[in-house]
């Protein structure tokens, strides 16, 4: 069954079982709905310090664009509700994604259902929809940030299926709104079925086109790894982007154990010498995440993840890195990180993680052609308004 039929065959379940469930909702609760307003504004920022001991790329640049010392995030905005609206405004001005506007976005509750509108992150990767100021280690994964779809102008219906069932279906205008690796037009969509009061298992899956222009950058996708250094450079792409993913997470007490996987092909239509069509390029990403709450508000993580590209053609002697190589060289890296995470307070949270990342192919390593791993170490102070302001009536 393609994408396509999944996210319609889900969107049509959506708006059946929740109708019936619409004309369940009590006058009183309608009342409430109609009469209330609420205002709430966010805010936090996030101090960082890294050390790259050993490497020779310079930190804060194009190939690693995490600086030693840097303000990684400085995010405003507000959330409110109005009547059957809910509403969300963010802002950052610091972010290295570079786009000012990250969330944008209004919310109609009809009956059981949802349907949103704005800028927002599409359904998708469990991982890059963790909110910024929660994640478990200073950087999200390598596949949340490099496979992703990330924020975009849409719309999207979400709601239940039953109890134990969740789906998000949404179209967008593309895939990363300010990136010159945008597609065009991209359905996506999510399912998330909850066996268990401490399991949860997803699956999630997107398809647009990108179109690749002589006279601008690249467009297809770049590999980073958490350190924020780039190892495989984007090449020309033209076609269907199509992503297919799948996470589990299993929260048995104090501890909890998350395991991600996301794939994404490029089709390189016309993009050879001739005109000719390449192979698609494909890129792979997997992740496994053990997390344990020792203590009220005091944490440790480790992580281990994967994160590898290729074309889908034969292997051949003329491999190479161009943007419109016939054959691109296969590469991958691979990371462990183990951090620490401790909210002395409600409002702060003091961060500390140390990396360990070693590369396929020496060439395309920090330091070309030396084998080994390379160390990264971190630490974060995080910062966020200590007081909400409400108003209702």
């Amino acid at each position: 069954m393609t994408l396509r039929r999944v996210l319609s065959l889900a969107l049509m379940l959506g708006a059946t079982a929740t109708s019936a469930h619409a004309q369940q909702a009590t006058q009183e609760e309608t009342a409430r709905q109609a009469t209330s307003f609420e205002l709430v504004p966010r805010a936090f920022i996030q101090l960082d310090w890294r050390g790259y001991p050993d490497w020779t790329v310079a930190p804060g640049t194009g190939r690693l664009d995490l600086d030693t010392f840097q303000v990684r995030r400085l995010r405003g905005g507000v959330d409110g509700r109005w009547r059957r609206v809910a509403f969300e405004l963010t802002l950052d001005p610091q972010d290295v994604d570079g786009t000012l506007v990250k969330d944008a976005y209004a919310e109609l509750r009809a009956g059981e259902y949802r349907i949103r509108a704005g800028q927002f992150k599409p359904p998708g990767s469990r991982e890059y929809s963790t909110a910024a100021r929660n994640i478990d280690l200073l950087e999200r994964a390598a596949l949340a940030r490099s496979l992703a779809a990330h924020r975009d102008i849409g719309v999207m219906v979400h709601g239940d299926l039953g109890t134990r069932v969740d789906y998000d279906v949404g179209l967008f205008a593309g895939d990363d709104n300010g990136s010159n690796r945008r597609s065009g037009l991209t359905g996506a969509g999510r399912l998330e079925w909850e066996p268990g009061i401490d399991l949860i298992v997803g699956v999630f899956g997107s398809e647009g086109r990108v179109m690749a222009v002589d006279e601008e950058p690249e467009n297809g996708i770049s590999g980073r790894l958490p350190s924020g250094y780039r190892f495989f450079e984007d090449v020309y792409v033209r076609g269907t982007r199509r992503r297919i993913g799948g996470d589990v997470e299993w929260s048995p007490g104090r501890w909890q154990f998350t395991v991600e996987a996301l794939r994404v092909r490029d089709e390189r239509e016309g993009q050879g010498v001739d005109f000719d069509d390449l192979p698609s390029v494909v890129g792979v990403g997997a992740s496994a995440t053990a997390r344990w709450r020792f203590a009220p508000r005091r944490e440790v993580v480790a992580r281990y993840e994967y994160l590898g590209f290729d074309d889908v053609g034969p292997a051949t002697a003329l491999a190479g890195v161009r943007p419109r190589a016939a054959d691109l060289r296969a590469r991958s890296g691979q990371t462990v990180t183990l951090g620490g995470s401790w909210r002395a307070v409600a409002w702060a949270r003091l961060m500390a993680n140390a990396g360990a990342e070693w590369f396929s192919e020496p060439r395309s390593a920090p330091e070309p052609g030396r084998r080994g791993v390379y160390w990264t170490f971190g630490t974060r102070l995080q910062v966020e308004l200590p007081a909400a302001l409400g108003f209702g009536r």
